[in-house]
């Protein structure tokens, strides 16, 4: 399942670098139920001997998706701050070209 996880963590990034909205939805329903199974797995797992090879391996493999997942997110935040940005600067202009062109009644000036 860690494996799953980790492939589609790297999908999940190339479809955030290519704004391949479709593909990352059905990535993030893949995530979704992966990360169910892992939290199901680990509730039905006995004691584990912190010191043993296995749990060893999957801390690891846990540490790697904790890191891809930090990087989709920071790739994310920072096309969500791209948009915004244009967005504030849409409507500054668009506010602004009202303002020339209409007055307090919504008519045109003259």
């Amino acid at each position: 399942m860690g494996e799953r996880l980790s492939v589609v963590l790297d999908k999940e990034f190339e479809a955030l670098a290519q704004k391949n909205l479709p593909f990352l939805e059905s990535l993030q329903s893949q995530k979704v139920e992966l990360l169910y199974e892992i939290e199901s797995s680990w509730k039905n797992a006995p004691d584990l001997d912190k010191d043993d090879i296995s749990v060893q391996d999957v801390r690891s493999l846990i540490e790697i998706c904790r890191e891809k997942h930090i990087r989709n997110d920071i790739l994310l935040r920072k096309q969500i701050d791209e948009v915004q940005a244009l967005i504030s600067t849409l409507t500054s202009q668009t506010s602004g070209n009202y303002g020339n062109v209409y007055n307090k009644l919504g008519r045109m000036k003259k």
